[in-house]
């Protein structure tokens, strides 16, 4: 199994056409159903046994010798968009598309799935494809390690996402923090509500909870140290339903991003502090609410990431250290808070052409990016069983 190009490009049209399959029938957070037993009639196909759980995540397992493991993953949920790409093979649904990339890294884990399997006599231990549902709502992480937990762990992780600011046939990545925790909030602020016409009588909850916005904005440069990187960012605010009634309720709601754990906490002190007080202060009260899962600091180990380098060094695939981490969050960050391992972008833009953006209605990442993300996994993962 070492002409890993060679293998890549053999299953390349394989790939395309589950991407494009996959393109044309999106699925969103918590309805995923259909892209799941999509995954796995194609690894029926391939006599890969998996695991359903009941959020239709799917773990595949492919054993070979050795004993060293490695859980692979990709996402797999849609967006709520409406595409404007023209692709011959554009979303069927209304509403749902493909804008973030996952049905590149769904049908690249096919990909390898199909050349794993193919190849397992030369396997030197055990390989988990793990199709994890909900990554854009950061779910399904849970409930995939909970499975690995109780197949006695894994040595390490690996995943890939895309990048439309690269150019494919390069990687983007760097040892240590690559992406930023993130979690988000709400701000919900009780008054009393009445007539528009006579306020005293009232207590007008949009007057705290605009200032309570206003603070959150401004407690980055006044609360934090300059050397932590932390981002606040109330990004809505809702209230009222007529121009003559004074609500009840105003709520505001945002995110933050930090890459030190221990700033969770402080985070979250700092922002239930200023509600608390500035709704106190105009005779309201506010109550900070949070979600039940939220996303850590993603943390490349050093290791990894200088065996992705070895092994990129020997192909045709630039590797691109990049200097500063990135405040977007995938919660691709808790298999390697339990495991260990590395992630890293891939680029997906042609050279020469246009880039959209992810989250774009007009996304439309190169197809031969495939073959490199391919490459680069079946490469990385018989290094890392190797070991």
């Amino acid at each position: 199994m070492k002409d890993y190009k060679k293998l890549a490009l053999s299953v390349y049209d394989y790939m395309v056409d589950a991407r494009r399959a996959l393109h044309r029938r999106p699925c969103l957070t918590d309805d995923e159903r259909e892209t799941t037993e999509f995954i796995a009639n194609r690894l029926g196909e391939l006599d890969v046994s998996c695991h359903i759980d009941q959020k239709y995540n799917l773990i595949a397992k492919i054993s070979g010798t050795g004993s060293r493991k490695i859980a692979l993953r990709a996402d797999t949920d849609a967006l709520p968009m409406l595409e404007d790409t023209g692709l011959a093979f554009s979303s069927e649904k209304d509403g749902v598309m493909h804008a973030c990339g996952h049905d590149l890294h769904t049908a690249n884990l096919l990909g390898v799935a199909k050349v794993l399997s193919e190849n397992r006599d030369s396997l030197k231990g055990t390989v988990y494809l793990c199709f994890q549902v909900g990554e854009e709502q950061s779910k399904g992480a849970f409930e995939v390690l909970d499975y690995l937990e109780s197949e006695g762990g894994v040595d390490g992780c690996f995943g890939v996402h895309v990048n439309a600011g690269g150019k494919t046939g390069t990687i983007q990545t760097r040892r240590g923090e690559l992406m930023a925790g993130c979690s988000l909030f709400s701000v919900e602020v009780t008054g009393k509500g009445g007539h528009g016409s006579t306020p005293w009588s009232c207590v007008d909850p949009i007057k705290p909870a605009c200032e309570i916005l206003m603070q959150l904005a401004a407690a980055r440069a006044s609360r934090f140290s300059t050397f932590d990187p932390v981002v606040i960012s109330p990004c809505a605010i809702n209230s009222g339903s007529a121009g003559n009634i004074i609500p009840d309720k105003a709520v505001i709601q945002g995110n933050f991003r930090y890459f030190k754990d221990s700033l969770f906490d402080e985070i979250t002190s700092v922002i239930s502090t200023i509600a608390e007080n500035t709704a106190k202060a105009y005779g309201a009260t506010a109550k900070l609410i949070l979600p039940k899962q939220f996303t850590p600091p993603m943390i490349n180990h050093n290791a990894d990431f200088d065996r992705l380098k070895r092994v990129l060094s020997k192909r045709d695939i630039l590797l691109e250290e990049v200097s500063e981490p990135w405040m977007g969050s995938d919660n691709f960050a808790e298999y390697l808070k339990k495991y260990g391992g590395l992630y890293c972008f891939g680029g997906v833009t042609a050279k020469g052409a246009d880039a959209y953006p992810v989250h774009n209605v007009k996304f439309n990442p190169d197809e031969k990016a495939l073959a490199v993300f391919c490459e680069m996994f079946l490469a990385y993962t018989d290094s890392f069983l190797d070991e």
